[in-house]
């Protein structure tokens, strides 16, 4: 006991993947969605643009998919005492889809089985439920994590998830191939999800009590898109019916796709979010001055 206590005092909350995520003040401006925005859209970049002080909150494919469970984690994590918030949610037709056939059985497994359904809280100076159910090695390894350095996945105090990789054109291009080849393996097994799409309209219409929303899809790589687009072809149109029906602003990014590098084709380069998150910034303060006049 006396060796965990004095471990607790090294937790470095960087180098401890989505530790930062889920500790912290209650944040007011949420950045939500799965790996593309977490590696893509950088709090300070969006500040410098609007102003407003975000947090990203948002995981990966495995942990935040739109459900019941992503969507408790992200109302603990919400300043419910604020208003006038600006929430940007990242959507794709990963988060929104399930295994074919797993839909049938609710609730789904996928979801209960999460770390993210285990945890009380995401607030607060330390988070030991986190680390009970999701860190892997024995607690005294927590030293070796403060003293680490050179950590190739770093998770800012903001949430911004910072993935460090060669840029190499070469190695891009390697990565790519293998990430691709997965994914056309992966996706003949997904289908859409009225459970997700559900799950989604009601995160947007509680969100939007309390301030304004923003839908976003996030620029892939030409291969990726095509390879989403042809499996998932009734993605768009959900997109839109929602977009419609409940009266929110949405950019498809995929116009800027050339214009930025990719870690796998699939994910942004960490040296490309501050672009990436600027451009969402402008189009953020443009949607707003539209709908102020």
């Amino acid at each position: 006991m006396v060796a965990h206590g004095i471990s607790i005092l090294f937790i470095a909350g960087h180098n401890i993947q989505d530790y930062n995520k889920c500790i912290g003040s209650p944040q007011k401006n949420i950045i939500i969605g799965t790996s593309r925005a977490s590696q893509a859209l950088q709090p300070s970049e969006l500040k410098k643009v609007t102003g407003q002080s975000f947090f990203n909150f948002a995981f990966n494919g495995s942990l935040s998919k739109y459900g019941d469970v992503y969507n408790a984690a992200i109302f603990k994590k919400l300043d419910t005492t604020a208003s006038q918030g600006t929430f940007i949610l990242a959507v794709d037709p990963w988060s929104l889809a399930v295994k074919k056939g797993d839909e049938l059985d609710f609730p789904l497994a996928h979801d209960q089985q999460n770390y993210l359904n285990q945890l009380t809280s995401f607030t607060g100076s330390m988070n030991l439920s986190f680390l009970y159910h999701n860190y892997n090695y024995g607690w005294m390894h927590l030293i070796w994590d403060y003293y680490k350095s050179g950590s190739l996945a770093i998770t800012h105090e903001d949430g911004w998830m910072e993935i460090i990789r060669d840029t190499a054109q070469a190695r891009i291009e390697e990565r790519k191939g293998k990430k691709l080849l997965a994914k056309q393996k992966e996706i003949v097994d997904y289908a859409m999800s009225t459970y997700r799409l559900e799950s989604l309209k009601k995160l947007i219409l509680y969100l939007k009590s309390k301030g304004s929303v923003y839908l976003i899809r996030l620029p892939i790589s030409k291969e990726f898109y095509q390879l989403e687009n042809g499996h998932f072809t009734t993605f768009e149109k959900e997109i839109q019916s929602i977009v419609n029906g409940m009266g929110v602003s949405y950019w498809d990014m995929v116009s800027i796709q050339d214009s930025v590098k990719y870690n796998d084709g699939h994910h942004i380069n960490r040296l490309y979010a501050p672009y990436i998150s600027a451009r969402v910034g402008e189009w953020i303060n443009e949607e707003q001055t539209k709908k102020a006049k």
